[in-house]
C-alpha cells in the first residue's frame, strides 16, 4: 500500500508539474518570429491559441538591428534572444511607437546596446507617475509607476528625424493626437515597410487612448498621410496581428472616416453619446467591432474626441 501511495504521489506530482507549465504557457507563451519581408521580422509572444503583447519589428541593416518596440517587460528579454538567434549582432536603435507598456515596457532588456528613441512627450510620460489605458478592455485605465532611469529614451523627436544604419535610411515620424499624443510611425522605403504601432487595430475598430491625447480624427489623418508617403507595394506592420497591405489599410481608413463622419453628424443634430450608443452604427460597419473594442466604445471614442 505504502509503494502504491508513494507511485500516486509521484504521478501527482508530475501531472501537477506538467499543469503548471501548460498555465504558464497559457500565460507567458512562447517568443517566436515570423519574416515578413526580406530582411524584416515580427517578434512575439504566442500561447498557441492567441498573440500576447504586442509585437517587436525587428529589420536587418546589415550589421546591426534596429528594432520598433520593446514588448512587455516580463517578455522583452526572451524577444531579445529570439532577435539574436536570427542573426547575432547588436541592436542599434529601439524605437518607441508609444509609451503603452506592451510597447515600451521592455526597455531595459534592450538599452545596453541600443539607443532608444522616441517622441519627446513619451519620454515625459514615462519619467513621472502616469495615468492611461490598463490594458486590458478599452475603457480600463490605471496608475502606472515612473520607469527606472535606465529605461527611459535617450533620444527624442518632436517632429520628424532620419536615422542611418548601414544602407539603410529610417525615417522616424510624429503623429500627434492619433491613437495617443506620442505616436511614431519608422518608414522604411528601401525595404518597402512602415511600422505604424497601434494606429490600426487589427480586424476591429481603433483604440484612441482618450486619456494620452488620442483622437479618431488624428487617427484618420494619419493613416492618410501615410498612404499618401508609400505605395501600393508597402508592407504596414501593426503593433498587434499580421501586416496589412496599401488595399488593406485604404479599406481600413474607409471605414475610420465613415464612421467619424456618421458619429459627428448624429453629435452635431443634437443627440447625446448615449442616444448615438444606443441606435450604433450603420450595418455595413459593426463587422469591425470585437470584444475588445464593441462598436459603442468606437463610438464613445469619436464622440469624446470630436
Amino acid at each position: 500500500m505504502k509503494k502504491l501511495l508513494a507511485r500516486i504521489g509521484v504521478i501527482t506530482a508530475a501531472l501537477l508539474v506538467v499543469l503548471g507549465v501548460v498555465g504558464y504557457t497559457q500565460i507567458l507563451g512562447f517568443t517566436t518570429s515570423a519574416e515578413v519581408r526580406g530582411k524584416v521580422h515580427l517578434v512575439y509572444n504566442t500561447s498557441g491559441f492567441s498573440r500576447i503583447g504586442a509585437n517587436v519589428v525587428a529589420i536587418d541593416a546589415g550589421d546591426a538591428w534596429v528594432v520598433f518596440d520593446t514588448h512587455l517587460g516580463p517578455l522583452a528579454k526572451g524577444a531579445f534572444k529570439q532577435i539574436k538567434s536570427l542573426k547575432d549582432m547588436p541592436v542599434r536603435y529601439a524605437f518607441n511607437s508609444h509609451w503603452h507598456p506592451d510597447h515600451s515596457g521592455g526597455n531595459a532588456a534592450f538599452t545596453d546596446e541600443a539607443e532608444i528613441i522616441s517622441h519627446e512627450n513619451v519620454r515625459s510620460v514615462l519619467a513621472g507617475v502616469h495615468e492611461g489605458f490598463g490594458l486590458t478592455s478599452p475603457g480600463s485605465y490605471r496608475e502606472y509607476k515612473a520607469v527606472a532611469r535606465e529605461a527611459l529614451p535617450e533620444t527624442v523627436i518632436s517632429d520628424q528625424s532620419t536615422f542611418s544604419v548601414g544602407a539603410l535610411q529610417l525615417d522616424a515620424v510624429h503623429y500627434p493626437a492619433a491613437h495617443t499624443d506620442g505616436d511614431l510611425v519608422l518608414f522604411v522605403e528601401q525595404l518597402k515597410v512602415v511600422a505604424i504601432g497601434d494606429l490600426v487595430w487589427p480586424e476591429g475598430f481603433p483604440f484612441i487612448d482618450v486619456h494620452s491625447g488620442g483622437t479618431a480624427k488624428g487617427v484618420a489623418a494619419a493613416l492618410k498621410d501615410i498612404l499618401r508617403r508609400t505605395d501600393n507595394i508597402s508592407l504596414y506592420l501593426m503593433g498587434h496581428g499580421d501586416p496589412f497591405t496599401a488595399a488593406q489599410l485604404r479599406d481600413y481608413l474607409n471605414m475610420v472616416e465613415q464612421t467619424i463622419e456618421y458619429v459627428e453628424n448624429e453629435k452635431t443634430s443634437g443627440k447625446t453619446l448615449e442616444e448615438v450608443q444606443a441606435q450604433g452604427l450603420p450595418e455595413k460597419w459593426r463587422e469591425w467591432q470585437t470584444k475588445l473594442n464593441p462598436q459603442e466604445e468606437w463610438i464613445r471614442m469619436i464622440y469624446e474626441t470630436l
